[in-house]
């Protein structure tokens, strides 16, 4: 594994310049796993509208582009106990933060992509894991996660926004969100 990186000093400050056609977006990103303190710091710098540690993550992906930190995915236990779809919550896992911190066309689906199938074949298997679960805010469409159909990915319904009962309320909290689910 490579040495840290400070995803605000040395992460991109822009989107690379565009790749000539006929070189695919998959051939230039990279995903690898990093330490929770670092997919931390990405997220609170870069995430759209949760820019909070994410302290529950078990597992923590870098993306990549041509060698240079420019984003996070990070994958954590629910503070759950109901089933979803019919797996029990000790047998799924959210997809809790995906950020990218910079613009460029399909890179956040490109490395979901890649970051899903290291998951799966690493940590799932051994964990027992069946399923993911991701929460998309309803001013956001779930493009990303629509765009992975054949990866498994499926629109399951809208979680109403509620405060949770035993913590801190939080603005988040409040917003409807849809749910999308991936069983492996």
């Amino acid at each position: 594994m490579s040495e840290p990186i400070d995803p605000i000093n040395e992460g991109f400050t822009g989107a690379p310049k565009p790749y000539p056609l006929g070189v695919r977006i998959a051939d230039k990103v990279d995903v690898k796993p990093i330490r929770k303190q670092l997919a931390n710091q990405v997220h609170i710098a870069h995430h759209s509208y949760v820019n909070t540690e994410r302290h529950n993550a078990v597992v923590n992906h870098g993306v990549f582009v041509d060698g240079r930190l420019a984003g996070a995915i990070s994958y954590g236990y629910l503070l759950a106990s109901a089933p979803i779809c019919g797996v029990e919550s000790d047998a799924y896992l959210e997809v809790a933060r995906v950020t990218i911190g910079i613009d460029m066309a399909n890179l956040a689906s490109c490395a979901m992509a890649q970051s899903q199938e290291m998951f799966a074949n690493g940590y799932a298997e051994p964990h027992d894991i069946e399923m993911l679960v991701t929460f998309v805010h309803e001013d956001y469409d779930g493009t990303m996660f629509r765009a992975l159909k054949t990866k498994g990915w499926e629109f399951d319904g809208w979680s109403e926004g509620h405060q949770a009962g035993n913590r801190q309320d939080r603005d988040i909290r409040d917003v409807d969100k849809a749910r999308w689910v991936c069983k492996l």
